[in-house]
């Protein structure tokens, strides 16, 4: 079943980390203050997500916009327009107008923020965003009905992903075994190649799967994405095959700080490519560079966990190649399973959305 939903966009990266950070399960704390506007930009039409602290009473939802000249956003709202808002893990409808200044409604909505916040002032110029809810959340009825449909769509992302991935490595570990004695040189360039063709079998394969569930997803942007991550962690994998010889002349202050560098780079490149597509189908789409890191973190521990032991110096070529599949599939089912109990929760949000 695809998901039809309006496509909202954050207005920067870090607004986009924000809201992820407030879909996240372990954010109730920062819950308590925060949430997400969703409304359609007055003048240019775009669909807007956006993360904003807040103060409720009954059914009222007060909203201070600090520094409000750096801010264009409030401006939308001179006139009451339509929104929605998450609020405690659950979408409300509702409608947005800024208080008139030097108003009793601004008084009162300014005393209500206030109260919520002791600490924060509220200067008489700060514009104040009064949201008049309209409707009740969305019953639990329809959050667990999500649930079924979502434990296929797990299942189809872990079969989907394991098999791409796999394949897709298999272009690596191949070209690995058969480069074991080629000059630094050509097995760094080798290893490249291969890598963008695992990135592009990895992307067709999850590209498939997301055309299904994300209205207006394209493949191509997709596998792009993808490939351009897997060059990029594999030009960090390569570095020790080209400074091999040298790197036991780094200080042990300069080569930990670079090695942790790669690592991170390594973990969150393809997380961040992909990123950069994602953000375009669905609100709060940062977690998803958390979880591709996470996922090929597990992933990469449990195929050095199995290889290591197993390759030995002057194995037969057929018999490195083997050990190396076998991690691989290790490997694609580990980051399989993580990253798809990441996307079924990411599209949980957006389908209860309204």
């Amino acid at each position: 079943m695809t998901i039809s939903t309006t496509r909202y966009q954050a207005p920067g990266f870090g607004a986009s980390v924000m809201l992820s950070a407030l879909h996240s399960p372990l954010a109730h704390g920062l819950r308590r203050n925060r949430c997400e506007l969703r409304y359609q930009a007055r003048l240019s039409g775009r669909h807007i997500a956006l993360p904003v602290s807040y103060a409720r009473m009954d059914d009222s939802v007060v909203v201070r916009v600090g520094r409000a000249e750096t801010k264009t956003w409030w401006r939308n709202f001179h006139t009451p327009r339509p929104l929605s808002v998450w609020l405690d893990g659950r979408w409300y409808c509702g409608t947005g107008h800024v208080a008139q200044p030097d108003s009793l409604e601004r008084e009162e909505a300014a005393a209500i923020y206030q109260a919520a916040f002791p600490r924060a002032e509220v200067p008489t110029p700060d514009p104040v965003i009064v949201i008049e809810l309209a409707s009740a959340p969305e019953p639990m009825v329809g959050v667990q009905t999500h649930h079924i449909q979502q434990r296929g769509l797990w299942q189809r992302w872990f079969t989907n992903v394991t098999l791409g991935e796999l394949l897709g490595f298999a272009a690596p570990a191949v070209t690995g075994a058969l480069v074991r004695d080629a000059t630094p040189v050509a097995a760094a360039v080798a290893l490249l190649i291969a890598g963008v063709a695992e990135g592009s079998v990895l992307g067709w394969f999850q590209a498939g799967v997301l055309r299904s569930v994300l209205s207006g997803m394209r493949s191509s942007g997709w596998i792009r994405a993808t490939s351009l991550g897997a060059l990029i962690a594999w030009a960090v994998g390569v570095v020790p095959v080209l400074a091999a010889d040298g790197l036991d002349t780094w200080s042990p202050w300069v080569l930990a700080p670079a090695a942790a560098a790669g690592v991170m780079i390594l973990l969150l490149s393809i997380g961040i490519t992909q990123w950069y597509v994602l953000r375009r189908q669905v609100t709060g789409a940062g977690r998803w560079i958390w979880a591709t890191a996470l996922a090929w973190l597990a992933g990469l521990l449990a195929f050095t966990g199995f290889t290591s032991p197993l390759w030995q110096p002057g194995q037969p070529t057929a018999l490195v190649l083997v050990i190396g599949i076998v991690g691989g599939l290790l490997m694609a089912a580990v980051m399989a399973a993580v990253t798809g109990v990441f996307l079924v929760h990411i599209l949980r949000t957006q389908r209860t959305a309204p």
